[in-house]
Formats: C-alpha cells, structure tokens, sequence
C-alpha cells in the first residue's frame, strides 16, 4: 500500500495558482482545503465558481470543515443545532467537490465539561455521518491537542458509540498533555481507536498553533507504520509555511522509500 500524499493550502493562503503549480511540480496527489478561514458563499453562482476554482487547482481532495465557531456538542441546543445545520452544509459543498471525506472537529480547543453535552455530541455526531452516508462522502472525527478527543478513554468512548472513521492527527497527539505527562505513546492513542482511521495530519507537533516539522525519519517511522498497518493510505501533511512542508515531505518520502 503506497499511500496517497497531499498536502494543506495553507502555506499558498487563497493563491489557487500557486496551489496548481505546486502540485504538479512536487507530484503531490492533491490537496485538502481547510475552510475555517475560506468559508464558502451562500450564493449559488458564486459557490459554484469557486468550487469549479478548487477542481481546477486540485481534482483529488479532502475538506476540513470550520471549527472555530461551531460546537455540534455544545450544551446551548440551540447553538448546536446550528451547528449541525451549518456543518451538514460543508459535508454538500465536500460531496459537490468530489472530495475523499471531510474532517471536523468536535469537544474544540478544551471545551469544559459544562460547555459540552455528551447526548447531544453522540446524537449530532451520528446526524453527521448519517448526511455523509446520504452525500457518499465520509465525515471523519480528528483528534486534538485538548478536550475530549486528545484522551484515548474519551476519544474511544464518542467513536465506539458513533461508529465514526478518524482523521488521525500525529502533532495533536504528541503535543497533547495525555503524551506530553508521559501517560501513554503515540502507539498508544492509535491503538486505542476502535473505528477505522480514515487519513491523517502529517507533521511533528503542536506547539502554540504553530505546525512543527519533523527532522529526521526516526521521529515518525514508528507512527507511519502504525498507520500503514490500519489501512490509513491518505495522509496529508498539515504545515504553515512552504519549507516546512517540503521538510516533512522529504521525512515522508525517505521513510517510504526506505
């Protein structure tokens, strides 16, 4: 299994251009378009332009839905109604992409317990996936650095209950406090989620938001072959600037070759 690789927009922003020409010149299999600060128009016409924009820059993608300011979870039913009304839109503009699956985020930068609502997350969860099935594109839960999906036993819990695929990200493991304490491995998040771990976040650590890159191969040999043997084929290296891509792209690419 030769895994797909693709990469984040993020170090081309908006710069569609940009975002064609790397693909082809670095012979990366695609792209995954993170929404959060590139929302889409509610406008049909212009929706549609962009989307055809995004097909003309990369035909094989992913999605990231927006996450900062939506909480399917959330305890206020009313804001989590939204939410789900609002992100159920971002599973139709991934399912008119063509997109392999699109990723969310839920419990979102350490939402305390009184701000969550387990019921409502595992009933909106299941809403969610069951308008991918519908749309025939996948919904995928990531883990993160804080919060409920950063611990194996909470993480577990959501995904046994829901039957959701993951989007396994290696810098929200290593850089969450359950890894950072020295509770447990990145070995042994991955071992602990019981659903299928659909594609991943490719880069070192998180440190302050900041995406750090990794150096050498030893630093993720271990966790890529974790992956390789669960099936995970698409991964996507998730760095903020073009250098540090290409750094992770070359830990990438010597792993695979060796």
């Amino acid at each position: 299994m030769t895994p797909a690789i693709l990469f984040s927009h993020f170090p081309f922003g908006k710069n569609l251009d940009a975002i064609r020409a790397h693909v082809a010149s670095h012979h990366y299999a695609g792209v995954e378009w993170n929404l959060e600060n590139w929302r889409v128009m509610v406008p049909r016409e212009r929706r549609r332009k962009l989307l055809e924009r995004f097909r003309a820059a990369s035909g094989f993608c992913s999605v990231h839905a927006p996450y900062t300011d939506w909480e399917i979870g959330h305890r206020d039913a009313e804001f989590a109604a939204a939410s789900l009304r609002l992100l159920r839109e971002y599973v139709d503009i991934a399912a008119d992409l063509g997109a392999h699956h699109v990723t969310i985020h839920v419990g979102a930068f350490g939402l305390s317990p009184e701000e969550l609502s387990w019921d409502t997350l595992l009933r909106n969860l299941t809403g969610m996936l069951e308008h991918g099935a519908r749309r025939k594109t996948p919904v995928t839960v990531e883990n993160l650095r804080r919060g409920l999906t950063s611990e194996p036993e909470t993480f577990s819990a959501l995904l046994r209950a829901t039957g959701a695929p993951v989007t396994f990200d290696h810098g929200h493991a290593c850089g969450s406090a359950w890894v950072q304490e020295g509770k447990g491995s990145i070995a042994d998040l991955l071992g602990a989620i019981p659903t299928t771990i659909l594609a991943s976040h490719l880069y070192l650590i998180e440190r302050e938001d900041t995406h750090c890159p990794p150096q050498e191969v030893a630093e993720m040999s271990g966790a890529l072959t974790l992956l390789r043997n669960r099936g995970c084929d698409f991964w996507v290296l998730e760095l903020m600037s073009q250098a540090d891509l290409e750094q992770t792209r070359r830990v990438v690419d010597a792993y695979l070759a060796s």
